[in-house]
């Protein structure tokens, strides 16, 4: 079987299921992890490295103080991987034979690629949004992105958006590939709607635009009494939304629950008629992937209310398995609550569409499965050569 070691930020992470899916999942659970920090303690077996635990050497901040040096005489960002931490990481790598590095997220996947590509275990990165998105924004990113994605002995994607996002700045690997994150659609399925119900899931953040959300729903609803908006998530825009939804005197309509366990979100998704997300490209440049709170309500049977933006299109096609506008739309956005409110909405077709779509698409057990078999045939090739 492949032998797998996953790099990732934070081991355990809870916001982080496509991760921690993966680490549980891929080649039967086997993989082995290098993280920055291990959040809790739940007593795993699993074999694993900390980077911050690793011990430094007496010449440990000489060498850091070099590859500083060099980074930034080539213009280049100066985090990186030096002296104790990357010999912890060669020597733990090869103490547990691995064959085939992932490295989660496409600024780690950077640092590793310019650290370790030398030692001829192939390494693969996944780009799930910022790190191909807002990261573009500065010069010496891009630079240290074309650097690097070459090394790389292959580059997987969310969304084709993401992909050609970095294309557009002359980033590829030939060896590129999409694969959403999926979801698991035995247990994200349709429950019994509850009619007039709204969701929206995520953090409180810019890309998301949770003000116009609840704007467009507050403006709307008022003359629905029965329509209920529940949102699920916290961030630095919460005290804003909460000043909305008094201004329109809708507290009685919408419910703020602030960050909430997995089985907690899945059952608002199986009952709730429609799921909404106005995302927008951040201030920063900071846009979506592909994301999951989407691919949830797809397969709960959800309508989804969202935005040309990113990789949402490929996931929701217009009229068939929900409904977008334009980013900013705040117009188009409110017409497509006031036509849900107003039973204008084929609940029933787009619902049964959407999971349809979901069950083949996206079930992240087979999209697991094709991520097996292509980091399957690096380790072939490599052992061939």
């Amino acid at each position: 079987m492949t032998k797998i070691c996953i790099f990732t930020a934070a081991y355990r992470e809870a916001h982080h299921t496509f991760v921690n899916f993966h680490i549980e999942n891929l080649f039967e659970g086997s993989a082995s992890v290098c993280c920055t920090e291990e959040i809790g303690n739940q007593g795993s077996t699993r074999n694993l490295l900390v980077r911050t635990n690793v011990a430094r050497s007496p010449w440990h901040k000489l060498q850091v103080k070099l590859g500083t040096f060099v980074r930034k005489r080539r213009k280049l960002p100066i985090r990186g991987i030096y002296g104790s931490e990357r010999s912890a990481i060669i020597n733990f790598l090869q103490a547990e034979k691995i064959d085939v590095v992932l490295c989660e997220f496409g600024c780690i996947g950077s640092e590793v690629a310019e650290s370790i590509s030398g030692t001829g275990i192939p390494i693969y990165s996944y780009f799930r949004g910022y790190d191909a998105t807002a990261r573009l924004s500065s010069a010496k990113e891009r630079r240290f992105l074309a650097r690097t994605v070459p090394k790389l002995k292959g580059a997987f994607f969310v969304s084709r958006y993401l992909l050609n996002n970095l294309a557009q700045y002359g980033i590829r690997n030939p060896n590129s590939h999409v694969i959403p994150s999926g979801v698991n659609t035995d247990e994200f399925v349709p429950g019994q709607k509850n009619k007039g119900t709204f969701l929206a899931v995520g953090s409180l953040i810019e890309k998301k635009r949770p003000d116009i959300t609840v704007g467009a729903f507050c403006r709307e609803a008022k003359t629905h009494p029965r329509a209920r908006l529940t949102i699920i998530g916290g961030g630095r825009m919460l005290t804003q939304c909460l000043a909305i939804v008094k201004e329109h005197d809708m507290e009685d309509q919408v419910q703020f629950l602030g960050e909430q366990p997995h089985d907690i979100v899945m059952n608002y998704l199986r009952k709730s008629e429609f799921f909404l997300q106005h995302s927008v490209t951040g201030s920063n440049g900071d846009g979506e992937g592909a994301p999951t709170a989407i691919q949830e309500a797809l397969a709960c049977g959800c309508v989804v209310l969202s935005t040309r933006h990113a990789g949402i299109p490929e996931l929701v096609t217009d009229g068939e398995t929900g409904f977008l506008v334009d980013e900013l739309d705040q117009a188009g956005f409110q017409g497509l609550i006031k036509s849900a409110l107003q039973d204008e909405i084929d609940v029933c077709r787009i619902a049964k569409q959407s999971r349809e779509h979901s069950v083949q698409y996206l079930d992240n057990r087979a999209l697991i499965k094709k991520l097996e078999g292509v980091l399957s045939r690096a380790t072939a090739v490599e052992a061939l050569s």
